[in-house]
């Protein structure tokens, strides 16, 4: 009896787990992504194995022990069912426990593109008689995500760059997600989506000479989905660029 009830809690950790990591996604996830399971043994002093039955298709990146867990890193490179299993041998009768979890692995949908803005004039147009040489105009670019999956909406995030050419750039912002800048690259963390899209708006102010053509480009350096940790599914459409067409230069009206 007495070693029945150890086996019987060890028995319903997995369980829990079990569910806590489909909840996570770890029981779904996508081609790409990369999961902890963790398991409680009966004591952390037997030998703790994680194993996954099938050849390929995985890359077991760690198993380590945290408090009295065993956590296997796992991230999952091809679509197809995996047994996921976990062994405990005692360390005095090298008897063992067996835990198997079923993982079934989809193909990657989460896809992150934008798009060249269309060419707009600089704040100089239309305005009577500008007075400077330069002029600050107002830009919006546009990011798209979608998972092609209305029963997903995760939370996302994408690093930029973005590149004035002669111009200068200021007050970069995003509609949503939280913003932040180091040495020239933003980070837009936690973009909110819903039915498996998304969309946010980056804008900044640009300033450069009213009469010669500016363009500024936006470059996605990476971007991924937080909930199932997954990266985007290919870098195609990470590049736009707003070009800020000139004002012609007319000379000042003379009379005689």
């Amino acid at each position: 009896m007495k070693k029945v009830l150890p086996f019987l809690m060890t028995t319903a950790t997995l369980l829990l787990v079990s569910i806590g990591v489909m909840a996570q996604g770890g029981a779904t996830p996508f081609v790409g992504s990369t999961h902890n399971y963790t398991v409680e043994p009966e004591s952390t002093s037997n030998t703790l194995t994680w194993s996954i039955v099938e050849p390929s298709g995985y890359t077991i990146n760690s198993q380590t022990i945290v408090g009295d867990n065993s956590v296997a890193n796992i991230t999952w490179t091809n679509t197809g069912t995996y047994k996921l299993q976990f062994t405990e041998w005692n360390e005095t009768t090298n008897c063992a426990t067996i835990k198997e979890l079923e993982i079934t692995v989809s193909a990657n949908t989460f896809d992150v593109f934008t798009s060249d803005p269309i060419a707009t004039c600089n704040a100089a147009d239309g305005v009577i008689n500008y007075s400077g040489s330069e002029a600050t105009t107002l830009i919006t670019f546009t990011i798209d995500m979608t998972t092609a999956n209305t029963g997903f909406s995760p939370n996302w995030e994408i690093t930029f760059t973005l590149d004035p050419g002669t111009a200068t750039l200021a007050n970069v912002s995003a509609t949503t997600g939280t913003l932040t800048e180091s040495a020239g690259t933003y980070t837009l963390t936690a973009i909110s989506s819903a039915s498996g899209d998304g969309s946010v708006d980056i804008t900044l102010d640009v300033t450069g000479g009213i009469y010669a053509a500016q363009s500024v480009v936006l470059d996605i350096t990476s971007a991924k989905e937080l909930t199932y940790n997954t990266p985007d599914v290919d870098s195609d459409d990470w590049t736009a660029t707003q070009t800020i067409n000139p004002i012609p230069q007319t000379s000042e009206i003379s009379t005689d």
